[in-house]
Parts: C-alpha cells; sequence; structure tokens
C-alpha cells in the first residue's frame, strides 16, 4: 500500500498548531507564578515548627524520681523488696519488728496476691463473701511465711501457689458441705409455716458461735500466755485449726498434729507442751460461754 504524500500545506498548518501551543504553555506557568506571589505575599507567615525528640510519644512524660532520675512508673505489686522484706521477716525474732515489717512491705503484697487468684480461677463454693475469704486466704499465707526459704524460687510464685491451693481446699470442701447439710429451718412446710430447728441443728449452731467466739478471745489474748515466739507459733497454729473447722474433714489426732508441725515448723513435743497449757484456760471459757453466753476470760 502506498503512503500519501505530505503535502505543504498541512505541514504549514502543524507547524502553526505546535507554536500555538508552545507558547501557551510558556504563558500559563508566568500567570500562575505571579497569583501565587500576590496570594503569598498577602498571607501571614507559617509559624517556626517545633521539632521533637524521638523515640517518646506526643504528651507523654517520664516521672521524675526523689534523685532527679527519670524512671518508668512500675505497676508491679511483689517486686524484689517483697521478697527482701519476707526474708528479713523471717530471720527477725523480734515480734514488733515481724509486725512492722509485715504491714509496710508485706499486707498489700498477700492481699492483691489473695484478689487476683480468687478473680482468676472464680472460685463459685463459699459461706461467706469474697473479701472475707479473701482475708482468709492471708492469713493462711501468713501462717506458712515462716516455710519460704531464701534461694529456693521466687517467693511470688511461691504464696501464689500457697493461695491457690488453700482456695481449691476450701472450695471443694465447702461444696461437699453444701450436699451433706442442709438447713431444715429455711425450708417451709406444705401450709408454708417453717419447720421448727431439729435438736442437732441447734447444738451445731451454738458450737459455731462458741468456736467463733473462742477464736475472737484467742486472737487478743494469745500473747498473754506465751512470750516465746516457738509457742506463740504453735497456739497460733492451733486457733488457725479452730477457725477452719468447719473446712476440715478429718480431726484424728495424727493428722492434726502433722498440720500443725507444718504451719508451725515444730516438733511434737513442743505441741503437747503448748496444748497443756491451753487446757485450762480454753475449760474457763468454756464454762463461761454455757454460763453466761459471753466468752469475756474474766474467769481466768
Amino acid at each position: 500500500m502506498k503512503k500519501k504524500k505530505k503535502t505543504k500545506s498541512a505541514g504549514k498548518y502543524r507547524r502553526a498548531v505546535a507554536k500555538n501551543t508552545k507558547k501557551i504553555k510558556t504563558e500559563k506557568p508566568k500567570q500562575k507564578k505571579k497569583i501565587i506571589e500576590i496570594v503569598s505575599a498577602e498571607l501571614p507567615s507559617p509559624p517556626e515548627k517545633i521539632s521533637r525528640p524521638r523515640g517518646r510519644p506526643k504528651g507523654r512524660k517520664n516521672k521524675v524520681d526523689a534523685d532527679g532520675s527519670n524512671k518508668k512508673a512500675s505497676n508491679m505489686y511483689f517486686t524484689q523488696e517483697t521478697e527482701d522484706a519476707i526474708i528479713s521477716y523471717n530471720d527477725t525474732e523480734d515480734a514488733r519488728s515481724k509486725d512492722t515489717i509485715y504491714n509496710q512491705k508485706i499486707r498489700d503484697a498477700f492481699a492483691k496476691i489473695a484478689e487476683n487468684v480468687y478473680n482468676t480461677f472464680k472460685f463459685s463454693y463459699a459461706d461467706v463473701s469474697p473479701l472475707e475469704i479473701q482475708k482468709q486466704c492471708i492469713s493462711h499465707m501468713v501462717a506458712n511465711i515462716g516455710k519460704y526459704e531464701k534461694g529456693k524460687g521466687k517467693a511470688y510464685s511461691y504464696f501464689s501457689i500457697v493461695a491457690k491451693h488453700w482456695f481449691i481446699l476450701n472450695n471443694n470442701t465447702t461444696y461437699t458441705r453444701f450436699k451433706k447439710h442442709v438447713e431444715i429451718c429455711e425450708q417451709a412446710g406444705e401450709a408454708g409455716e417453717f419447720v421448727i430447728e431439729p435438736e442437732h441443728e441447734k447444738q451445731e449452731s451454738e458450737t459455731r458461735e462458741f468456736i467463733k467466739l473462742m477464736v475472737d478471745y484467742w486472737d487478743k489474748n494469745v500473747s498473754k500466755f506465751f512470750t516465746k515466739d516457738r509457742d506463740l507459733k504453735i497456739a497460733n497454729a492451733v486457733i488457725e485449726i479452730f477457725r477452719n473447722a468447719d473446712r476440715i474433714d478429718v480431726f484424728n489426732k495424727k493428722a492434726l498434729y502433722l498440720y500443725i508441725r507444718e504451719i508451725a515448723d515444730c516438733q511434737t513435743q513442743h505441741i503437747t507442751k503448748v496444748i497443756n497449757k491451753l487446757q485450762d484456760p480454753q475449760s474457763k471459757i468454756r464454762d463461761e460461754y454455757y454460763n453466761t453466753g459471753k466468752i469475756t476470760g474474766a474467769l481466768n
């Protein structure tokens, strides 16, 4: 196929169009630039940009300690300082020093462990309020604080396991008791009236009341009867058994002695000595309760 020859008139036309297009392109940028210069002259100058050091988010400030150093705020409730306080607590023989160390550096950490373990595992069987059951767990942790030894694992892990095991045992024991016992006086009869409480239920109620008053009495007065730290630990272990009497399934002498030895870390002959010393005041407060319905210790 033959190509058509380009005529002179067509070439002139293209050259004229190209010339006019080039002229438009060269003039428009000049007009735009002139307009921008006019507008820019009327606008205020932008504020100077302040650079911020990299690596720190905007608006966040590090806390300044007393020594002037910047450190991140710690949310840890059980630290190395807490573990050192527990070791100091076990190494100290003075009762006042123990109380000071516990109240200032250990108590809040134990309370937080009990709270976190309770809320994490959602134990559903309890006969007291969640706050009260957590307090009982803290008492159990304090009773076992002397068993922790420096260098044998972290104190946080040890006491977390102690708290977890206590909650599991308490939950299972309470569940078993709920299955076995039903308060008859809380059940309505056919006509809607409440059934009279049987004699054995009445005796159990009186026993629970006596144990509660007795434990309160010994908590306040145990230090008056025992001055040695070893004897005081054993006496507190005995009180702890009475405090949790409704959760203990086995009451034979050997099992109770083993439980006291585990809590107080002592020998059997020392336990016998303390129990013999407890018998006389215990008999007096029992007689006072059955005669007056109260325990004041006035007969001691």
